[in-house]
């Protein structure tokens, strides 16, 4: 094919299109187009030459194209932002060999992740001395998930016991339960939908959230142990944030008790998180643009042609 098309095909595969969209604008085959992205494959990056950044951010995402593994690995620059590399699969045994054959595995400086224990061993095998640090996203998520599934269970026995309505207004209000507690309103006055007149003429956000949890004794009794950890860790408070957790209550739901005490076995990566100001946003960011690939493209057969797609979309092969 000529240069200009050629050219033309190269520009379009760095922009979120599918390659059938690609053949289509170029009015050449499917094949064409292929073979083409199939030829940027020695410009990926060798990993023998692989440098990698003072802070690490690793996550995963759902591939479908990998025979590996359904998850595969992504992990990028820390501070920049800038994709380093992605594997076809997140398996431990798999990293530890890629991160071995890098340059500069011992420079790495903090590791930012889920709380995915399988990163954690990576700190242990081969990137000695770096910190672990969990993506504050993932543990106020942990927090609110166990507060949900408190509310949730107690919504299906307010059903069982015949107060279909109590469950319903848990069900609409949720979010209110969940709002920091320092923005709920106490002084304004209106009137909301699952509290209507004449009963409940008028209230604040804050009487209706009292009223919400008066359905609910053991919601009512987690509400501000639940918003006090919180505020601990908003306030990156690691001392407070801990003691509460060590202190909670036998009295509080078991199964929301046992959840948030599941934290105390990643003390060092949570205060890490309330010290550095390190996060996965970017890397975050990287897995909506690949999941938007996936939609628009329809899928990847080849883990490699999807891996190619996302150098050249993070523009880490130049097209000249």
């Amino acid at each position: 094919i000529a240069n200009h098309v050629r050219y033309k095909i190269a520009s379009l595969l760095t922009e979120k299109v599918s390659l059938s969209f690609i053949a289509k604008s170029c009015q050449v085959s499917l094949t064409t187009v292929i073979r083409t992205l199939k030829e940027f494959k020695s410009y990926l990056p060798k990993q023998s030459k692989k440098i990698l950044p003072r802070v690490l951010m690793v996550d995963e995402f759902r591939s479908h194209a990998s025979i590996e593994d359904k998850m595969s690995f992504i992990c990028a620059d820390g501070e920049t932002g800038k994709l380093i590399d992605v594997l076809p699969t997140r398996k431990l045994p798999r990293l530890t060999s890629y991160f071995l054959g890098c340059t500069n595995p011992e420079e790495v400086e903090f590791l930012v992740t889920d709380m995915n224990a399988a990163y954690f061993q990576l700190t242990k095998r081969v990137l000695p001395n770096a910190k672990v640090v969990i993506d504050r996203f993932h543990i106020v998520k942990h927090m609110n998930q166990a507060f949900n599934e408190l509310r949730i269970r107690e919504m299906n026995e307010l059903r069982k016991a015949g107060q279909k309505s109590q469950a319903e207004k848990l069900k609409k209000n949720w979010r209110f339960l969940l709002k920091n507690r320092a923005n709920i309103n106490h002084y304004e006055y209106k009137t909301w939908k699952s509290f209507r007149a004449p009963k409940y003429p008028f209230l604040t956000e804050a009487m209706m959230i009292d009223r919400l949890l008066e359905f609910s004794p053991p919601l009512k009794e987690a509400y501000p142990f639940f918003h006090e950890l919180v505020e601990a860790f908003r306030d990156k408070d690691p001392d407070l944030f801990f003691s509460l957790l060590a202190e909670l209550p036998e009295t509080l739901d078991d199964s929301f008790r046992e959840k948030l005490q599941n934290l105390l076995t990643h003390e060092e990566g949570i205060t890490n998180a309330m010290i550095y100001p390190y996060s996965n946003g970017k890397i975050e960011a990287k897995n909506t643009h690949i999941k938007t690939m996936k939609r628009v493209s329809y899928g990847f057969k080849s883990f490699e042609n999807m891996r190619i797609r996302i150098f050249l979309i993070n523009q880490l092969i130049n097209v000249r």
